[in-house]
């Protein structure tokens, strides 16, 4: 069970949240100056499309999910 959760966890939560976060750079360090700058627009984005991908567009998943639970899709 520890590889298919590891699968999983790599699968469909990093590897869609890295991609998310090189396609909207919210945080921006300035090494100079010591600040970290946080764009409140973007990042709500990048929280709209994973919420959206795991409700809408992770239902594939969610349906194979339950297959293996027993359960018809």
């Amino acid at each position: 069970m520890t590889g298919k959760l590891a699968l999983f966890l790599r699968v469909f939560i990093l590897l869609p949240a890295a991609g998310l976060l090189a396609a909207l750079p919210f945080i921006d360090l300035d090494r100079a100056a010591g600040v970290l700058a946080i764009d409140i627009n973007a990042a709500s984005m990048a929280l709209a499309a994973l919420i959206y991908g795991a409700g809408a567009g992770g239902t594939f998943a969610w349906s194979r999910w339950a297959k293996a639970l027993g359960g018809e899709t």
